[in-house]
């Protein structure tokens, strides 16, 4: 979800080897394409001049599978999807809603077909992993070296966490008109893509900016388009130049955190309605709308934790961020008395970092692979609370009671389960 947030980070000169995504980097193309996409499709040679021979190449494929390439926050994901607009795009009205999977056809709701980096074809699938390259599509006054770096950290997350689809990937810059120039061809691409894309509610507006509002505000976000009316499944990531911008070290965590909400929303299949008043379960399996305690605190700390592995990496960065969070957040939580899941973005209480201690908590406790691949795996079948007590063998309420009172002991004993040296990660 989109943070405007400035990440308190130290300083660190770390440079992990660049991944296989880096060296699709040269294909990127300033011109109208989706955050995370993973679609391999070549990408045109420059984004800010979309050229006609591009956008006959979308169609054609189009036409021939039915989609081309593919793709956080259900209906916003958390930064991971985090609401970047002054409204929701898709509140459609109930007509406007009622194209249903059941009207879409088979080829839509399976995938598309793309081509792999070592030329066999597959098809991409919603939560399945792939092995296609995601697309990137950069503002005009975005550099080529935003462009690796992106790749670069979406490859580390990738690699760690599944390299999943479908994902389109957007890099907006400090320029307002080149922004807005991305919103139209944006709008363009998936009007080509999608017939139930419909310009006056899924295209930028005065009440929607898409990416415009990121060239003052920066952070980053993450969207599920899986919508009821859509046929064109996608996940949008956006990276912005500020709060923070590439040039700072938070970007590359910033990065991880996106992608681990791309992760957890892989494994939700339910769609959404087009109408922001519907309850959509979506919701509820990424810990309740508007409640980022365990989506955000989940990506947050993933993001730490795995940046805290890589070459260059000071031994102890994990615990001098988890640290910061633990000054930044602990009076406030304990000095109220709202529960930790009952929190809301708007809360008064700082539910990025007391969300990333629970999920810290909980790993210490479970481990990781529980979390990760049991809480998870189980999610989409059981739902939320149910995979919750399968996996950790408690409820959330008693969870998060037993982590109050773990806050509640001396600070040198909270700090205890945080490792002050991780294994670091070559792969």
């Amino acid at each position: 979800m989109r943070n405007n947030m400035r990440y308190r980070m130290l300083k660190v000169n770390s440079d992990p080897d660049v991944t296989g995504f880096e060296r699709s980097s040269e294909s990127v193309s300033h011109s109208l394409s989706l955050r995370y996409a993973f679609q391999q499709c070549r990408i045109a040679a420059s984004m800010s001049r979309l050229n006609t021979l591009v956008l006959s190449l979308i169609l054609l494929l189009s036409s021939l599978s039915g989609c081309i390439g593919d793709l956080d926050e259900s209906q916003n994901s958390d930064s991971d999807s985090g609401d970047n607009s002054n409204n929701d795009p898709n509140d459609r009205s109930d007509n406007d809603s009622a194209n249903s999977t059941d009207n879409q056809s088979e080829e839509n709701l399976v995938g598309r077909e793309i081509e792999c980096p070592d030329g066999s074809t597959t098809v991409v699938v919603w939560g399945e992993e792939t092995c296609a390259i995601p697309e990137v599509f950069a503002a005009s006054d975005v550099s080529q070296d935003t462009v690796n770096l992106t790749l670069k950290w979406y490859g580390v997350g990738s690699t760690a966490w599944g390299n999943l689809g479908p994902i389109e990937i957007y890099i907006i810059g400090e320029n307002i008109s080149a922004a807005e120039e991305l919103e139209d061809e944006y709008c363009e691409r998936h009007k080509a893509l999608d017939d139930n894309w419909k310009e006056e509610w899924d295209c930028a507006n005065e009440n929607y900016r898409i990416f415009t509002d990121y060239v003052e505000g920066g952070g980053a976000a993450v969207s599920a388009f899986m919508k009821s009316y859509l046929d064109y499944d996608f996940t949008m990531l956006i990276m912005s130049a500020k709060f923070p911008g590439p040039e700072e070290e938070d970007y590359k965590p910033v990065m991880l955190h996106e992608y681990f909400h791309v992760f957890q929303h892989a494994h939700i299949q339910d769609k959404c309605s087009g109408d922001s008043r519907d309850n959509c379960i979506r919701d509820e399996k990424m810990g309740g709308k508007n409640k980022p305690w365990f989506s955000e605190g989940g990506a947050e700390y993933m993001a730490q934790s795995l940046y805290a592995q890589q070459p260059g990496v000071r031994d102890n960065y994990l615990r001098e961020v988890m640290e910061m969070k633990l000054n930044y957040s602990l009076e406030g939580y304990t000095s109220q008395d709202i529960r930790l899941d009952n929190l809301t973005y708007d809360s008064n209480v700082n539910v990025y970092d007391v969300g990333a201690w629970f999920i810290a908590f909980l790993i210490h406790n479970e481990g990781e692979s529980t979390y990760r691949e049991g809480f998870y795996g189980d999610l989409d079948e059981l739902g939320f609370d149910a995979s919750f007590e399968k996996n950790f063998n408690a409820t959330r309420t008693t969870y998060i009671e037993d982590f109050e009172l773990f806050l509640e002991q001396p600070r040198e004993e909270v700090m205890a389960i945080i490792p002050e040296q991780l294994p670091v990660n070559d792969s």
